[in-house]
């Protein structure tokens, strides 16, 4: 049986490097999928549900992503979050990013 997607908004699949920073030491994630919502993120370092995390990820040459995160679910090593704080620049590069993936997967 096929899994109903209940988000309102389509996820990116993607395998993208970041780096989270919970405190003081950044640590480095794979980006797994993501959206102008939120991010499925995979990461061997431990956190915890509510936790807040600053994540930035290049997603252009050039072009960084930054933003804050709740941790909203915890699968394994996979993070489901949700984007608590993005500047409008923030929004504007993860909204082109997404465009641009579906027009070449549509489109090739």
């Amino acid at each position: 049986m096929e899994k109903l997607e209940l988000r309102a908004e389509m996820r990116v699949p993607i395998t993208h490097r970041g780096t989270l920073h919970p405190s003081i030491d950044p640590y480095p994630c794979l980006i797994q999928d993501f959206s102008t919502k939120g991010f499925l993120i995979m990461s061997t370092v431990k956190v915890q549900i509510g936790e807040i995390l600053e994540l930035r990820c290049e997603l252009y040459p050039g072009r960084f992503l930054q933003c804050y995160v709740e941790v909203r679910h915890i699968n394994g090593d996979c993070v489901g979050t949700k984007i608590v704080d993005m500047s409008d620049d923030g929004l504007k590069l993860c909204r082109e990013f997404i465009n641009e993936h579906f027009s070449l997967n549509r489109f090739g």
